[in-house]
């Protein structure tokens, strides 16, 4: 299990209505991907939620604007009525519990995610602190604002990536490229 996994395993969540461990990326997903926010052999309800800071947060998240709130609502109720019949014989099936608990948790986060990376209402200061005011440190200090907003609102591990491009394991050329990550993550992690 990644550290986020055994965190949340062991403190739990503070929230009900956004992941416990989220993940964000400065780019491309991370070198090794999902595997290094897994829950390995805990339960998958542990497992990291990847959060995108552009658009909506998470994929998927949002229905079709065809589907309002009633039958979204009538929609998980009818879901979560078969899927525990299913799941009656099966009680010992943990990533089928997490499934089932993921629907109603995905419910949540519909109207809790967005609000959670809405920067709008951010002042200037904050701003200018977290580096958003340059294009160097723009893209890294959303991150860590985000994850900022995150924390506040009782999500208990928030995993960031910088340099999930390029990486900060270079064999050539180590003087430039972590001069130029460091230049884009200093700011953002002191504001931090």
């Amino acid at each position: 299990p990644s550290l986020g996994a055994w965190t949340t395993y062991g403190l739990g969540t503070a929230n009900k209505n956004l992941p416990t461990f989220v993940v964000m990326a400065d780019g491309a997903e991370p070198v090794g991907g999902p595997k290094n926010w897994s829950a390995g052999f805990l339960p998958a309800s542990y497992q990291g939620t990847m959060f995108r800071s552009d658009g909506t947060p998470i994929f998927h998240l949002t229905p079709p604007k065809t589907i309002g709130d009633k039958q979204q609502r009538n929609k998980l109720d009818l879901l979560a009525g078969l899927n525990n019949h299913f799941a009656a014989g099966k009680a010992d099936d943990g990533e089928l519990a997490a499934r089932l608990n993921s629907y109603e948790q995905a419910y949540r986060m519909q109207s809790a995610a967005p609000e959670a990376v809405d920067l709008a209402q951010e002042s200037e200061a904050t701003r200018e602190l977290y580096g958003l005011d340059d294009d160097k440190t723009q893209k890294f200090g959303k991150l860590c604002l985000l994850a900022r907003r995150q924390v506040e609102r009782g999500v208990r591990f928030v995993q960031l990536y910088s340099g999930s491009n390029s990486g900060w394991d270079a064999h050539a050329d180590l003087e430039g490229n972590h001069s130029g990550l460091c230049k884009s993550s200093d700011k953002p992690i002191a504001g931090l």
